[in-house]
């Protein structure tokens, strides 16, 4: 490794790989109400997903992660979108988003937060979600199976307002 430069590897390329799953039962989507206080979107719905662990690929670890935040199996699994977020001095986040279909198994809350199948108006109209929270059903709603995934970047600009590059 030594002939790579690590140090230099370390320092400029990092990145924080997530993921990110929309399931869908019939029109409804699952939604996570997020208890914890150290997570991304605390007190905010948003679908489940989590980090990647070492030596994970991306459909590995969503899976992972809808068994542990909520019990349930799911049928089909596609990857509608790739997100790439800039945070500037920190790390970057690539967010591995899906869609997923509803298979199997009855949905039971975790540490994590409180779960419900909620339907996309009951979404809109709902006050306390994450910002990007409706853009992201609409990518999911128009990604087509066996297609690319979108690829999608999040940039914050002089104000700290996030912008979507799309």
């Amino acid at each position: 490794m030594e002939d790579y430069n690590i140090n230099i590897i370390r320092q400029r390329y990092q990145m924080v790989p997530r993921t990110l799953i929309f399931i869908q039962k019939g029109d409804d989507l699952l939604m996570l109400s997020k208890v914890k206080s150290t997570s991304f979107g605390f007190g905010k719905i948003n679908g489940v997903g989590g980090h990647m662990e070492q030596s994970e690929e991306p459909f590995e670890a969503a899976r992972r992660e809808i068994l542990e935040e909520t019990g349930l199996e799911v049928r089909q699994l596609d990857l509608a979108a790739i997100l790439f977020i800039d945070i500037h001095d920190t790390p970057g986040i690539e967010v591995f988003v899906f869609k997923g279909q509803y298979s199997s198994g009855e949905v039971r809350d975790s540490e994590e937060g409180h779960l419900e199948w909620m339907s996309r108006e009951a979404i809109d109209q709902y006050e306390k979600k994450v910002k990007d929270l409706p853009f992201l059903i609409k990518v999911i709603d128009e990604h087509k199976a066996n297609t690319p995934p979108a690829m999608i970047k999040y940039l914050y600009d002089e104000n700290g307002e996030m912008r979507i590059v799309y």
